[in-house]
């Protein structure tokens, strides 16, 4: 039971990474509970070149939240918003070496947003940064799962500002 105990405490600690985001809404008028929001454009905007295709990774991962979160727009459609993203930072990190070096080979995703009207007017901006960094085996996949997670707090912050809450 004491060897339980102690273990507990190093693998919440391990499997530290940090989460923040925030936004900035323009213009609150242009937002309702009838808000949709296409994904425009997504850029890769840290002058590094990867090995896997980030933008497609991250549209695809906003589409999915927007869908699941009832926000997906189309095209076309009367009030729909469309937002840009562009990737600030993106390091892949290593699982396996992170148990050893924490915070070395983290696995970090910086992004902003920006959200226009069909004027193409912004109405607002939200950045989102998620890392991963400590932990071993169980964080395999981390450079993948961290285009869902920071998907989903975009969202989260937009889908507050519509509905005119403070997001956490």
């Amino acid at each position: 039971m004491k060897l339980l105990l102690s273990v507990f405490p190093i693998l919440f600690l391990i499997s530290c990474g940090t989460v923040e985001h925030s936004v900035r809404v323009a213009d609150e008028d242009a937002f309702g509970k009838e808000t949709r929001i296409q994904v425009g454009e997504v850029a890769n905007k840290t002058g590094e070149t990867f090995d896997i295709d980030i933008e497609a990774m991250l549209r695809d991962a906003m589409v999915n939240e927007l869908n699941r979160e009832n926000l997906l727009g189309q095209e076309g459609t009367p009030g729909v918003m469309t937002m840009n993203v562009n990737i600030i930072e993106y390091r892949k990190g290593d699982a396996f070496k992170r148990w050893f070096w924490p915070g070395y080979v983290s696995t970090v995703l910086v992004v902003e947003a920006t959200l226009l009207d069909a004027e193409g007017n912004v109405d607002a901006t939200a950045q989102a940064n998620r890392s991963v960094d400590a932990g071993g085996g169980y964080t395999v996949g981390a450079w993948k799962e961290i285009f869902e997670d920071v998907s989903a707090d975009l969202v989260s912050v937009l889908k507050s500002a519509a509905m005119g809450v403070k997001a956490e």
